[in-house]
């Protein structure tokens, strides 16, 4: 039996660090904050390795990091597998992104004893929509619906005999997976912390505007990528003109489609539909939601576990989205919100409209929706992910704070 003095936590992140010309690196925001609350509750030392990556991505919350300032914890991740060994060799546990590159890593620790958890996002069927709808090319397409099938082969291969556990990302593979694991946790990614959720005094506040029968105020928040489905927006938009509903859309983010979002919107002519630039989470985004939005649109057209549903819920602002297997899963655990089929923006503005008529029915679900993103909230969430880490690590251990 392996003894361990310092409980050490080894996280192995899917997404890469950023480096720039200079040299300089760079993680999101998210990324940071999530392993500072791991830090608070695990009860020992928790450190990331991290790939480095010269490409550039679109992720609007890039923040410097340092490998030689901590906390938090970072290092550069060996890149051959015996000084990967010789890292690994008396840490408590390794949390890691469940892909096929990491099939040697994982038995590597099952040869070693080292427990290794996995967190999953997305399930073949999301990974086949998404390309689906970022990619053009049909052979190419094909190509990469095949990988998909081998990599899963894979990740099955992975769960069935080296996973000591897994961590879902919604439903969707939690279903998928929870079968193949001797331990799985479903959570829902969420960024808002308790304290910033809507209080009941604004919460009904935005309940008697909806009600005085003003226009809805709808929102879209994100990257402007083809896999969020920003590219029904104006479909939408005409959708509901046709209806002859009055409303205001603002769509908020920046990315690849920027360009020929701000020229069809151009082309239509229309005041009500607002281009504006990607906020900062906390300071902006949030207070906008809480403040400004009635009913957010969501267009995506595959099931990524989207933070974005928990966060918007915590402002109070109902969804009405494509029924994707993400979106569904949310709708089933909190009844909070309306869907539509996939690729639908009729049927979406449909549901708008109906809306505009049955606001005390936008007012319940602003309730409802923020009673799920209470009980999912950034902190009740890390807390709870930790304390799986630790019944399987450390079962010996009966708390999840450092005291």
């Amino acid at each position: 039996m392996r003894v361990i003095p310092q409980p050490e936590l080894i996280l192995l992140p899917s997404l890469a660090a950023h480096e720039d010309e200079n040299g300089s690196l760079f993680l999101t925001q998210k990324y940071l904050d999530g392993v500072a609350e791991f830090e608070k509750l695990w009860p020992g030392k928790v450190t990331s390795l991290i790939t480095v990556d010269k490409t550039p991505n679109s992720e609007m919350d890039l923040v410097e990091v340092d490998l030689n300032v901590s906390p938090p914890a970072l290092e550069r991740r060996p890149t051959a597998a015996e000084d990967l060994v010789r890292r690994l060799q008396n840490v408590t546990a390794v949390l890691a992104h469940l892909a096929p590159q990491e099939a040697e890593t994982a038995e590597l620790c099952h040869q070693m004893q080292v427990p290794i958890v996995f967190t999953s996002e997305y399930t073949p069927k999301t990974e086949a929509q998404i390309v689906d709808a970022t990619t053009t090319n049909p052979v190419l397409r094909v190509r990469r619906k095949l990988w998909i099938r081998q990599a899963e082969k894979t990740r099955v291969h992975i769960l069935r005999n080296y996973a000591a556990g897994l961590q879902c990302s919604g439903t969707p593979t939690y279903d998928h997976y929870k079968a193949l694991v001797p331990d799985a946790h479903l959570f829902f990614d969420n960024r808002v912390r308790n304290a910033h959720v809507i209080s009941e005094d604004d919460l009904a506040a935005k309940a008697k505007r909806v009600k005085e029968g003003n226009p809805l105020r709808l929102v879209f928040g994100g990257r402007l990528v083809a896999m969020k489905g920003v590219q029904d927006l104006p479909k939408v938009a005409r959708a509901l003109r046709e209806l002859n509903i009055p409303f205001t859309l603002d769509i908020v983010g920046s990315g690849p489609l920027q360009e020929s979002l701000q020229n069809e919107v151009s082309a239509m002519g229309d005041p009500s539909i607002r281009l504006r630039p990607a906020m900062d989470f906390r300071t902006g985004w949030v207070p906008f939601l809480r403040e400004e939005a009635d009913l957010f649109i969501c267009c995506h057209p595959q099931g990524d576990p989207s933070s974005t549903y928990p966060e918007v819920m915590s402002c109070g602002t109902p969804i009405v989205g494509y029924d994707n297997e993400a979106w569904a899963g949310v709708l089933r655990k909190s009844g909070a919100g309306w869907s539509v089929p996939l690729q639908d923006s009729d049927a979406l503005a449909k549901k708008v409209a109906e809306l505009h008529v049955a606001r005390d029915e936008v007012a319940q679900m602003a309730v409802l929706s923020r009673d799920f993103a209470l009980e999912h909230c950034f902190e009740r969430t890390e807390v709870q992910r930790v304390r799986h880490l630790m019944q399987i690590a450390l079962p010996e251990m009966q708390t999840v704070s450092k005291s």
